[in-house]
């Protein structure tokens, strides 16, 4: 799940924390990353999808906690269940273009001070949206009553109104006087084809199509959104049947109400309407001037007290027929100006659809503010059984005013999303790695007992167990076998007796048995080529023992984001030789920070100012990971570098997956 990753905010994981995860019963069980990519962010909504992602019961809970320079933070959340099960945060604040910002979701519950959610009341055949005792959305499922005097045939259900501001103004309408079948904002279809019949639903007085909202909304409420979804039916009402009615498309409605920024702040609200044909026959949407997703504006707008704005420069007298990324609404309120900017997805049918606006003068210059995104202004819309056509909107709601280039950056954030993926997880369970410390004849650490305490302690904390052992009669198939990793913890020189051994061990490897090696282990098996490639290199000498600057080349590793940029550490700096190319490295040490005497013979200007001292490595079907530090046994005991080990130790188990043997050799590799 970890791939290569660039620029990131800086992160910085304090000790006091470390201690916290080591005694606390909640774990760790996924690490995430967002991404801004090309575009700065600000209160942008986030989205996860979880498929195939199976979290495990948690009486407890869980928490989603932000990794920042000051430690890690409690994140308000959401998990979305049903088929499509997503995880959902709002990225708070500012987040500058090329960064990325990291999170964990664990078990466990933490306080957390946020905003007021957003809660979904039940009131008279409809459902109304509030933060903080304000109104933000009401959708209307039951029927509308009609005004005295009007036919029957304008009653219909499935529409949203009042749409408010965040400072309560009321910016729709329904049923004005000059067009009674406007509905707020609303999504029904003009000219139609079913079965031969045209239909329309959109002039209702017409009494050829309805809309009928079937069955209860299915609502959801919390901290980081309100969610919404119903079921619509558009009715043929000139079918030749018993009834006289007959559904001819079904559309699914989905509103998401975010719970972002501040209360006075611009809200967000998407809108998703997904049609299928309702029976076996096709339905055909004709090409007709207005149809599709509409808004009509409280009466209080027109010519003189508003304006709309597209997002190629068109406003009320020149938009018309356009096409348009997004179109902007605005107008007079109690409040000064309040307005809607309309925001349409780049994966919509015909994007970017053509809009029907209400021009300049027409409705006599009074209470005309209507528009429409249409998919189907100059082409037929073909909707044939058995697939979904789904549209997507978003409208950022907001009182004051909002220059082009911001209404710009909104669409970008809404079309473009900010990032997330998984980059590190725990859910496998019962992981089990090999811890093995065989020396050969000469230097032994006197950090070996130590390193197994530490490893120990981190399996205990984070769901992994544990093995140790320094018999090589061990290093087996049928051994090996139990393990998704084998850990090489300061082994040294001769690290295998035999051939057998060695093979064992290499078809383990190639078979996807993931590889942790750490400090001297690169001074292992010293005449054997394969294993220097496979760790990365061989050790070849190191001055002495010292503080020095190490620069994070990779901060969104696991193993190295707690770690500062640039990140002052005392260690021996090991030299390898034989270094293999294809590593991707983590750590490197800053050369002109180092105190010796011999650096000009070897490592010289080689690799310029910086010496790899991490890389990891995907071979094959396993993961490697080394470090060059780790000398002294009371670093095995430093938050820092237990967090460090910690973090290539999952991140190698991460890739484990079952052994497959037909891709190892069956004869010792020796170069």
């Amino acid at each position: 799940m970890y791939k290569q990753r660039t620029l990131v905010l800086l992160i910085l994981l304090c000790s006091s924390v470390f201690k916290l995860s080591l005694i606390a019963q909640d774990r760790s069980l996924l690490t995430l990353a967002v991404s801004s990519g090309d575009f700065e962010r600000n209160n942008s909504p986030v989205s996860l999808a979880l498929d195939g992602i199976a979290l495990p019961e948690s009486p407890s809970g869980y928490q989603l906690l932000e990794i920042s320079p000051t430690g890690k933070t409690p994140v308000p959340f959401q998990l979305e269940d049903g088929p499509n099960k997503r995880l959902c945060w709002i990225l708070s604040g500012n987040t500058p273009s090329g960064t990325k910002r990291v999170f964990e979701l664990r078990t466990g519950s933490a306080p957390i001070t946020a905003a007021k959610p957003i809660v979904a009341l039940r009131d008279k055949g409809a459902i109304v949206f509030q933060r903080n005792g304000r109104n933000l959305l009401r959708y209307q499922y039951a029927e509308a009553s009609v005004p005295e005097g009007k036919s029957e045939l304008f009653r219909r259900g499935g529409f949203i109104h009042p749409l408010w501001s965040p400072k309560g103004e009321v910016l729709t309408r329904i049923q004005p006087p000059d067009h009674i079948h406007h509905y707020g904002i609303w999504n029904p279809w003009t000219s139609t084809v079913f079965e031969g019949r045209k239909l329309d639903f959109w002039n209702l007085y017409k009494g050829e199509g309805t809309v009928k909202v079937p069955t209860l909304p299915v609502v959801t409420q919390g901290p980081v959104l309100g969610t919404l979804s119903s079921r619509h039916e558009h009715v043929d009402l000139t079918a030749p049947s018993s009834t006289g009615s007959k559904a001819a498309l079904e559309e699914e409605w989905n509103i998401k109400v975010w719970n972002a920024g501040s209360e006075d702040g611009p809200q967000l609200v998407d809108f998703q309407s997904t049609l299928h044909c309702a029976t076996d026959s096709i339905f055909t949407i004709k090409a007709y001037t207005y149809q599709g997703f509409g808004f009509r504006a409280t009466e209080k707008w027109d010519d003189k007290t508003a304006r709309l704005l597209t997002s190629e420069g068109k406003g009320k007298g020149d938009g018309n027929a356009t096409r348009a990324r997004w179109i902007d609404a605005r107008g007079v309120s109690s409040f000064g100006k309040s307005g809607i900017l309309f925001m349409t997805h780049p994966l919509n049918h015909n994007f970017p659809e053509q809009l029907r606006l209400w021009a300049t003068g027409q409705n006599q210059g009074k209470e005309n503010v209507f528009l429409n995104f249409n998919p189907a202004q100059e082409q037929d819309w073909v909707l044939k059984p058995g697939k979904a056509y789904t549209l997507n909107y978003r409208m950022l709601v907001y009182d004051g005013e909002l220059s082009p280039e911001l209404l710009d950056k909104y669409w970008q954030d809404y079309a473009n999303p900010p990032k997330a993926e998984v980059i590190l997880s725990q859910l496998g369970g019962n992981k089990k790695v090999l811890v093995y410390t065989k020396n050969g004849k000469g230097y032994v650490h006197d950090n070996i007992a130590s390193s197994i305490v530490c490893i120990r302690k981190l399996g205990e904390a984070n769901g992994f167990s544990v093995d140790t052992s320094s018999n090589p009669a061990l290093i087996t198939a049928e051994n090996l076998n139990k393990y998704q990793a084998i850990i090489l913890s300061n082994t040294n020189n001769e690290t295998f007796d035999t051939d057998a051994q060695k093979l064992a061990f290499q078809r383990y490897i190639q078979a996807g048995g993931g590889l942790v090696t750490i400090h001297s282990a690169s001074g292992s098996e010293r005449q054997w080529p394969w294993f220097w490639r496979t760790l990365g290199g061989k050790f070849k000498r190191h001055p002495p023992l010292q503080k020095f600057d190490i620069q994070v080349i990779d901060p969104l590793h696991p193993a190295t984001l707690h770690l500062p940029a640039t990140w002052t550490w005392e260690d021996e700096c090991y030299y390898l030789e034989h270094l293999y190319p294809g590593k991707h490295v983590l750590l490197a040490a800053n050369m002109n920070t180092v105190t010796d005497d011999k650096k000009v013979e070897y490592p010289g200007n080689t690799f310029g100012k910086l010496f790899p001292l991490c890389w990891s490595e995907e071979q094959g079907l396993g993961r490697s990971w080394y470090t060059a530090l780790g000398h002294k046994k009371e670093y095995y005991s430093d938050p820092t570098f237990m967090t460090h080990l910690l973090g290539g130790i999952l991140w190698v188990l991460d890739g484990s997956e079952k052994l497959d043997y037909s891709k190892a050799t069956k004869t010792l590799i020796q170069e």
